[in-house]
């Protein structure tokens, strides 16, 4: 008997031993707790279907141009009209995965369109990845003959433990990222590295990468500040004219409420603007702002637990709704 088949033969003769009316108490809670998922998954399909009837005369929202980082490249947020593009299709089949109208699918196809559109990944060149988990960008990477080095905290850590049993840690195992389909394992050997890293702590050996990048990770280092510090320390692992590309969470309800402290914070407006602000002071470049909800049938379906595949880009997190922005920073010269 497997573990897992023990603890379910324990718990059924755990209920079995409840009184009669306290079974059928927890039955009524089951049946309704179904039943209110069913309700989500009936508004998810609405607001699907009503992305599809409105996309035949919905012009697209506008957006500006950065002539400084080209067309399409901006610090931005997630919304339909990205996840509706030809783009995104485009990059997410390139990275092994089924489109779908899902933020995290959003970040990994925007990572690696702008890195591409920026003109870092290729042969000769030296990418970084910082709380790396399991992503399948780092052999899509290491697949366009970039050189990287991937990053995650010590599986010994406390911190890492909670991302080992959800299964989202690569605890030191190359194995873990290697994706023979996105890269040659005899490739993957040669180009890839792992070592422990924590983000508040970016050790000063690691300089003069063309490009570095996270995918919804500072927004776990306990406090706004901290985030914030790790993107500024980021810029030092690169040479001048390098690449950072950073996604994290964005509060879409508040410049002024919001969770600054804890497993995951979630930055406002005014957080995002202040650190642009902060790093073209110090002579890098920040791609410009866009920083809008969006306004298509899916940027107005609010996903809460237990999340649905899909549309999944706005969520209800601990009373604030969330979705993922991405900020694109150009390394000046020190």
């Amino acid at each position: 008997m497997t573990a897992r088949s023990f603890a379910v033969e324990a718990l059924r003769r755990s209920f079995d031993r409840l009184p009669e009316g306290v079974r059928d108490d927890v039955r009524r809670s089951s049946a309704t707790v179904r039943g209110l998922t069913q309700v989500k998954r009936n508004q998810a399909a609405l607001a699907l279907r009503l992305a599809d009837l409105e996309r035949a005369h919905r012009e697209l929202d506008p957006e500006p141009l950065d002539e400084r980082f080209g067309p399409g490249v901006l610090s931005r947020t997630c919304t339909q009209d990205q996840v509706e593009s030809k783009w995104f299709r485009t990059w997410c089949e390139a990275l092994g995965e089924e489109p779908e109208a899902h933020r995290k699918l959003w970040e990994w196809a925007y990572l690696v369109r702008t890195l591409d559109a920026l003109d870092v990944l290729g042969p000769g060149r030296r990418g970084l990845g910082f709380g790396v988990g399991r992503e399948s960008m780092v052999a899509f990477i290491a697949g366009r003959g970039v050189e990287v080095v991937a990053t995650d905290l010590a599986p010994d850590a406390a911190e890492a433990r909670l991302w080992t049993n959800a299964d989202q840690h690569a605890s030191g195992v190359l194995d873990d990222l290697a994706r023979p389909e996105l890269c040659d394992p005899e490739a993957f050997a040669e180009r890839v590295t792992w070592r422990p890293v924590d983000m508040r702590e970016v050790p000063d050996d690691l300089t003069g990468f063309d490009f570095c990048w996270s995918a919804c990770a500072f927004e776990h280092l306990g406090t706004i500040d901290a985030g914030l510090d790790f993107v500024t320390a980021s810029l030092r692992t690169l040479r001048p004219g390098g690449i950072a590309v950073h996604t994290t969470e964005l509060n879409l309800d508040s410049d002024e409420d919001t969770i600054e402290s804890g497993p995951t914070v979630l930055y406002r407006r005014r957080d995002i603007r202040a650190l642009a602000a902060r790093l073209e002071a110090e002579g890098h470049e920040v791609a410009t702002l866009h920083l809008e909800a969006g306004t298509g049938a899916m940027d107005a379906y609010v996903d809460v637990p237990p999340y649905v595949a899909e549309p999944h880009i706005r969520l209800l997190y601990r009373n604030h709704v969330t979705t993922s922005v991405a900020l694109v920073v150009r390394a000046g010269s020190r």
